[in-house]
């Protein structure tokens, strides 16, 4: 008589996580470096003084720079188109939000022109960049 056939090896129904663990902590520590580094605009130097941080929300960013030049992230503007553009740039984006970030070594009247072409194109929320002055030891 035939013997009954006997099961050796069961299915195993665990899952082994390591490996996941391992690339969701690369993953993390990656995002880290990267999150600071990936501010956008052009490199300007901002006027310093002590104030509130701006929110973390998402916005856009325009950029002046020391010879006064638009940006809008890092793509130029011309002046003759800037209204133009930053109406287009808030009907696709859907923010009413704007960070300006102007180099200390424009006037007080080239940064009032890009605030005027702000609030033309509809933007009502603008916030201005500025840095923290050093940390005296």
């Amino acid at each position: 008589m035939a013997s009954p056939l006997k099961r050796e090896h069961g299915l195993l129904a665990e899952i082994n996580v390591t490996s996941l663990v391992d690339v969701t902590i690369v993953l993390l520590i990656m995002f880290m470096i990267i999150a600071p580094i990936s501010q956008g605009g052009i490199e300007v130097r901002v006027p310093q003084t002590e104030s509130a941080a701006l929110p973390s929300s998402e916005a856009i960013l325009i950029s002046v720079d020391a010879e006064g030049r638009v940006y809008i992230d890092r793509t130029e503007v011309r002046p003759e188109a800037l209204g133009d553009v930053l109406e287009q740039v808030r009907q696709s984006r859907g923010l009413a939000r704007v960070y300006l970030r102007a180099d200390e070594g424009n006037t007080y009247g080239r940064v009032m022109e890009v605030m005027g072409q702000l609030q033309l194109a509809g933007f009502e929320n603008v916030g201005l960049v500025t840095e923290p002055p050093p940390v005296e030891r």
